[in-house]
């Protein structure tokens, strides 16, 4: 080969690599941002203000290339009403949980609004403030096509006529949970927030309810359903949080949901008491229908001994009447030939 044809391959090689080298630059800016994984590190003295404005800007980017919509939010004072009705979050220890697992290690529940399955961690009423906290700071709705999320969505979540699905995001600090819920900051309670982020990230629902098309008509019945998706990233001084919440639980925050007095719920120290305010929200304020005992322990997920029902609902519904949820409450029946049933009037 002469020297001249050499020197044409050689440049064609050349122009090749850079033609490969832009492409993978294009497709780069395309995809979806990685999010930090749990890492500790410094914040290179950033304010928390600093450091969510970076990630924001990080998590959001693909706006600007027009991969999907995003539509402010102002904060809520609602809960799905769904997730009222059905024992996911449990006023029991995890140690008792662990009891009840079945072979698969998943929770399986039945009550008077369906039945399921839940997978993952164990998880708490604590669990229930942290999920709701995120809900409280989410500001920013998602609208676009499922690959197109910072975190990609499944495709069992159906998408509307346009190919898009909603999902409802926020990015934030430990420290703005940790404000919300009123604990202190130290360093226990960092740590028991990342723990509980871990918890709600590993579960998955599986659900047949009395009114499939009203609350599974957004996802593939028969298939398991994400809370939400989390990740996050720890500085040692604090931690900046990116959530995600699943079409499925974005659509009842959209349409589903019950109003939720969140300083009410912030005064209950029973577990019992606020597994119980969560579910009388949602319920008419004069509670009668679907009033037995048996029932609503199922519904909440209260496992106590059958001897104990009444005297552990009367210390949580004094409670609920103490801060001034409910105006008052009547138990009747003997929990034998009678059983137990609840009469509650809310203010």
């Amino acid at each position: 080969m002469s020297s001249k044809a050499m020197a044409r391959v050689r440049q064609r090689a050349a122009d090749a690599q850079i033609k490969i080298e832009e492409r993978k630059k294009l497709e780069a800016e395309l995809l979806p941002p990685e999010l930090p994984k749990k890492k500790l590190r410094a914040n290179n003295g950033l304010s928390s203000d600093q450091a969510v404005d970076r990630m924001s800007g990080h998590v959001y980017k693909n706006e600007q290339m027009g991969l999907f919509d995003v539509v402010q939010m102002s904060q809520r004072k609602i809960i799905p009403t769904l997730l009222t009705r059905i024992p996911i979050f449990m006023p029991i220890s995890k140690a008792k949980q662990k009891k009840l697992l079945d072979e698969d290690n998943a929770l399986r529940f039945e009550t008077p609004f369906g039945k399921g399955k839940r997978y993952g961690a164990n998880l708490s009423v604590f669990d229930e403030d942290v999920m709701y906290a995120l809900s409280r700071l989410s500001k920013k709705k998602l609208i676009g096509p499922h690959d197109n999320m910072p975190i990609k969505v499944s495709k069992i979540y159906k998408a509307n006529e346009k190919g898009s699905v909603n999902v409802d995001t926020v990015v934030c600090t430990i420290t703005e949970i940790l404000n919300l819920l009123g604990l202190s900051k130290g360093g226990k309670m960092r740590r028991d927030i990342v723990d509980s982020l871990e918890r709600l990230a590993s579960t998955t629902l599986i659900l047949t309810l009395n009114k499939e098309d009203r609350y599974l008509g957004k996802c593939e019945t028969g298939k398991p359903i994400k809370l939400v998706d989390i990740e996050w990233q720890l500085y040692s001084s604090d931690g900046l949080i990116y959530a995600q919440f699943s079409p499925v639980v974005t659509y009842w925050f959209e349409s589903e949901f019950t109003y939720y007095n969140w300083d009410t719920r912030k005064q209950l120290k029973n577990r019992l008491a606020k597994a119980l305010h969560r579910f009388l929200s949602s319920q008419p304020k004069e509670f009668f229908k679907l009033n037995k005992l048996d029932d609503i322990a199922a519904s909440v997920g209260f496992h106590g001994r059958k001897c104990d029902l009444r005297a552990s609902f009367t210390r949580a519904l004094d409670e609920l009447k103490k801060v001034g949820f409910l105006e008052d409450y009547l138990i009747e029946g003997t929990g034998k030939a009678q059983p137990f049933r609840l009469y509650a009037s809310r203010n």
